[in-house]
C-alpha cells in the first residue's frame, strides 16, 4: 500500500470546515478528500496530509481503487467534469473520459470492479475499473439537476437510478445482463434517493 506520509518531512496539521467529499481506502489506512476543489490524501488520523491535485481546475468527487494505491476522481476540464486517475503518491494524471458533459455521482459495486455514474442530461454509464472503459447502459431523462445518485444492487446485477416523468422523478432498476429497465414507481409524484436493502430484496 502507499506510505502514509510519503511527501511530508514532518507532522503537519490541516484544519478546514470545507471538506466537500471524502473516501476511505479499502484497507482502512488512508483517507482521500476534497477541500475547496483541491484533492488531498492523509493517514487515517489526519496527522500527515499530502496535496495530490491542485492545478487550477476543480476536483469534485474521489474514490479509492481496490489496490489502495490509486485514486479515481472527477475534475473540471473545459467547464465539464470528467473522470481521471492518479497515484495516491501524486504524479501524472490520466484522463479517463473526455466528454462535453458533466460526469458525476459515481458509485462502485461491492467488489470494486465496476462503477456507475451519470453523464450529462440523459446517460447512465458503467465504468470498468480495470480497463477504465465506459459504456452507456441507459439513455433517459436524467436531467442535469434534481437527479438522485445511481447505485448497484448488492450482487452487482442491477443498477438503481431515477429519471424524470412529467417533471417528477421515478425510480428505475436496470438489469445489466439483460439490458432491460423497469420503472418501479410511475406514480405522478416524485420518488427520490432510492437505496437497496442489504439483501437486495427491497428498495427504500
Amino acid at each position: 500500500s502507499a506510505p502514509s506520509h510519503y511527501s511530508l518531512d514532518k507532522k503537519e496539521g490541516f484544519k478546514t470546515k470545507n471538506v466537500s467529499y471524502f473516501d476511505i481506502s479499502p484497507d482502512g489506512k488512508k483517507i482521500a478528500f476534497v477541500s475547496r476543489g483541491v484533492l488531498f490524501v492523509s493517514d487515517k488520523d489526519g496527522d500527515f496530509i499530502a496535496e495530490i491535485v491542485n492545478n487550477g481546475e476543480r476536483v469534485m468527487e474521489v474514490k479509492w481503487l481496490e489496490n489502495n494505491q490509486d485514486l479515481l476522481f472527477s475534475m473540471t476540464s473545459n467547464g465539464y467534469s470528467n473522470w481521471y486517475s492518479v497515484s495516491a503518491k501524486g504524479g501524472e494524471l490520466k484522463k479517463l473520459t473526455n466528454d462535453l458533459a458533466s460526469n458525476r455521482d459515481i458509485a462502485f459495486n461491492s467488489d470494486n470492479t465496476q462503477a456507475v455514474y451519470l453523464s450529462g442530461r440523459e446517460e447512465v454509464r458503467l465504468l470498468d475499473l480495470k480497463s477504465h472503459k465506459s459504456k452507456t447502459i441507459v439513455t433517459d431523462e436524467i436531467w442535469g439537476f434534481q437527479n438522485s445518485s445511481p447505485s448497484f444492487s448488492p450482487d452487482g446485477k442491477y443498477v438503481l437510478f431515477t429519471a424524470m416523468r412529467d417533471f417528477e422523478q421515478d425510480v428505475f432498476v436496470h438489469n445489466i445482463a439483460e439490458d432491460k429497465t423497469i420503472n418501479l414507481t410511475n406514480t405522478g409524484v416524485s420518488e427520490t434517493d432510492p437505496s437497496w436493502s442489504p439483501d437486495g430484496k427491497y428498495i427504500y
